[in-house]
């Protein structure tokens, strides 16, 4: 075996120590110019929460697979919080999303961001909307981030939360952020992935590793005519889980890569209320009951396939530039 990955809090040092890039130094530089928002390092938050989540649980796409639960309860004087249920087993996107609503819960219930009610619930991974018809990808918060193609990155976009990137030097990534992996050329329809949070990298027996947390199924797989395991532990000693944990897998398995970073949360409840409106403006249902805001291009990926280059355009995902990441990586 090879070096060491480090556990995932000394991976949250490591990413605190990695600067964003600031507004002030990059002018009119696009996304790389989002600073943290009220001096916030939202990586070292997903690190430790990550760090308090439970190893294991089962994974499963079939039917018995259980969504993570979302409640709103008002706690009196006003306020409301969010608890968060996780759902086992569980899958990669579920597993991804509930941690992104754990990063919710977290900066609501400490008052750090102010949600309604009627905003917090429309952060659970409901299977049906209102009316009782059945929700599929694309379709509701959920329905957008466990979608084909670039869930986190159209869910931070959409909601103006965070912003997506193209990095395969890795000079700019950073621990904690948002992941989906390609193992085939494809999207949408004949795509195959796997939708996580970034830890680092790794070598094992010389060969380059990309490590990360998410809800993953231990199997096996033929490379260079010969089987192996397909993920390899984080650390050494370790074990690949079903379900929740650190798991690493060859770079010579990904065909593409986006990073998802968010940058600013309270953009959140400005960022629902439009995409409601623009739900409800397109509503052909009853009047008054709520409809969910609909991605149509990853509602289409449910039956057809795309492209890279097209989810590029769609949600403003841009490709580091060797400058831009030395910059970032550079000591301040």
């Amino acid at each position: 075996m090879g070096t060491s990955f480090p556990v995932v809090r000394v991976v949250r040092a490591l990413a605190a120590a990695v600067a964003l890039v600031s507004c002030a130094g990059i002018a009119n530089a696009g996304p790389y110019s989002a600073r943290r928002c009220a001096g916030v390092d939202y990586n070292a938050m997903v690190l430790d929460i990550i760090a308090g989540l439970p190893t294991g649980g089962g994974y499963s796409i079939g039917s018995d697979f259980v969504a993570p639960t979302l409640q709103a309860h008002n706690v009196g004087n006003g306020r409301w919080e969010l608890r968060v249920y996780d759902g086992h087993p569980s899958h990669c996107t579920s597993a991804t999303y509930a941690l992104f609503a754990h990063l919710v819960a977290t900066l609501q219930n400490d008052g750090r961001i102010n949600l309604t009610p009627d905003q917090l619930r429309t952060l659970d991974a409901r299977q049906r909307a209102a009316d009782g018809t059945q929700l599929v990808d694309g379709q509701g918060l959920f329905g957008i981030f466990n979608s084909n193609g670039a869930g986190a990155a159209a869910l931070f976009k959409h909601t103006g939360v965070g912003m997506s990137f193209r990095d395969d030097k890795l000079a700019y990534a950073r621990p904690g952020d948002f992941l989906k992996m390609f193992w085939n050329d494809n999207v949408g329809a004949s795509e195959s992935g796997h939708q996580v949070v970034y830890l680092g990298q790794r070598q094992v027996d010389g060969r380059d590793m990309i490590c990360f947390w998410g809800s993953q199924h231990q199997r096996v797989k033929k490379r260079g005519g010969r089987k192996e395991q397909l993920y390899f532990p984080a650390k050494a000693g370790a074990k690949v889980s079903n379900g929740y944990g650190q798991a690493c897998r060859p770079r010579t398995d990904i065909k593409d890569m986006i990073f998802s970073r968010i940058t600013c949360m309270e953009h959140l409840s400005a960022g629902l209320d439009t995409m409601q409106a623009q739900a409800n403006a397109a509503a052909s249902g009853p009047i008054g009951v709520s409809r969910p805001f609909v991605d149509e291009f990853l509602y289409s990926l449910r039956r057809k396939s795309s492209d890279q280059a097209t989810l590029d355009r769609k949600y403003d995902i841009t490709t580091v530039s060797p400058s831009l990441a030395n910059l970032a990586a550079a000591p301040r």
